[in-house]
């Protein structure tokens, strides 16, 4: 894998072995940054289920001024902390070894929010989807106008509202499928 574009354009990153993680395809991840084109710049990018960190490192490459990555796995957790000193992203990264669930809590406690918000659950939970989206939606961690991105096999079925959030856009990639919410605009 390799840093698409911008500031660590080309460099080579590492995923987590033995993990049964899935990497983005390149394909997929630059789609998915030509539509956040207009809003990464001085970003603050919130990468779940972060895996080998290359969202989040994406982002800081292409002008987010802040990447926070949440991973539960130890040997992920290094891989994420050696892609970022290998992009010399140290100062723009923060990385929490944690449950996303608990995270998530702690970041609404904290007051923290996020232009975008990159969910890539593992896909071998399927129970696991929904939770996380309610949980993210009730925590108020997506700024007005924000985005959050969950990647899921295309297969599945996800809400069309979830708390405060509404899906904007459905894209498939191959076996996955990436669901886009936004915060729901208020009534009259």
């Amino acid at each position: 894998m390799r840093v698409i574009a911008g500031r660590a354009k080309g460099r080579e990153i590492i995923a987590p072995e033995g993990l049964g993680t899935r990497p983005i395809m390149a394909k997929m991840k630059e789609a998915l940054f030509s539509m956040w084109q207009f809003r990464i710049q001085e970003a603050t990018f919130l990468d779940l289920f972060a895996g080998s960190g290359s969202m989040g490192i994406e982002a800081i490459s292409r002008g987010a001024k802040k990447a926070v990555f949440v991973e539960l796995e130890k040997k992920a957790i290094d891989v994420i902390k050696q892609n970022i000193r290998t992009c010399k992203f140290e100062k723009e990264s923060v990385v929490y070894k944690d449950d996303v669930f608990n995270r998530v809590k702690l970041l609404q406690a904290e007051g923290e929010t996020f232009d975008i918000i990159y969910m890539d659950p593992p896909f071998t939970v399927d129970s696991i989807f929904h939770p996380v989206l309610e949980a993210v939606a009730e925590a108020h961690i997506l700024k007005e106008d924000g985005v959050l991105a969950i990647r899921s096999l295309k297969e599945k079925d996800m809400p069309e509202v979830m708390g405060n959030l509404e899906k904007f856009k459905l894209k498939t990639y191959g076996i996955s499928a990436i669901h886009f919410y936004r915060i729901k605009e208020e009534e009259e």
